[in-house]
């Protein structure tokens, strides 16, 4: 696999706790690590594809409702996979943020070009940490052991706390005059 690549070891990942089809995947991808990590649905379905091809999957095809469904198992060579990466430091992350460059860009034009990015940032925040709270709810149902459960509430931790610090450096920004 691609040392760039993450989407086969989501893929793995998700299909450890159970096997699913491709549609499944991308509804529990959305579901779960969509708050931090965002897969399209075109590339799941040629990973998927790649994945059975390296024995790293198995796949198993049937029909359901007049259409054909494929659904993926993880093999003991893909958890083995899985779990060597996991062994492995993560790489850096790039950030890529269009309201920091609008920010850092605003210094050609005046204040009124700023305040709109800052209060939309002030919005979008509140709806992440309205969102991220539900999710938090979502998971403390989930039937999950506790490290399970801790794991994946620290990941909705940090993108709370991430959605209240970007609110909190706006907020402040706002107030004094920008």
């Amino acid at each position: 696999m691609s040392e760039r690549a993450r989407t086969p070891y989501i893929l793995l990942g998700l299909l450890c706790h159970e096997p699913m089809t491709g549609y499944e995947l991308n509804a529990t991808i959305q579901r779960t690590v969509g708050h931090f990590w965002q897969e399209s649905f075109g590339q799941l379905y040629p990973t998927l594809k790649d994945l059975h091809a390296r024995g790293l999957v198995s796949m198993s095809a049937s029909a359901a409702g007049g259409r054909d469904r494929k659904v993926y198992t993880i093999t003991d060579d893909g958890r083995a996979a899985l779990f060597r990466w996991l062994a492995e430091p993560p790489q850096p992350s790039v950030v890529r943020s269009e309201l920091l460059l609008k920010v850092f860009l605003a210094s050609l034009g005046g204040v009124d070009d700023l305040r709109p990015h800052l209060e939309a940032a002030v919005r979008a925040a509140n709806a992440q940490i309205t969102h991220l709270t539900a999710v938090r709810a979502a998971v403390d149902a989930e039937p999950a052991t506790e490290h399970q459960r801790r794991c994946w509430l620290l990941t909705v931790d940090l993108g709370l706390r991430s959605a209240e610090a970007t609110r909190a450096w706006a907020e402040r920004a706002l107030s004094e005059g920008t």
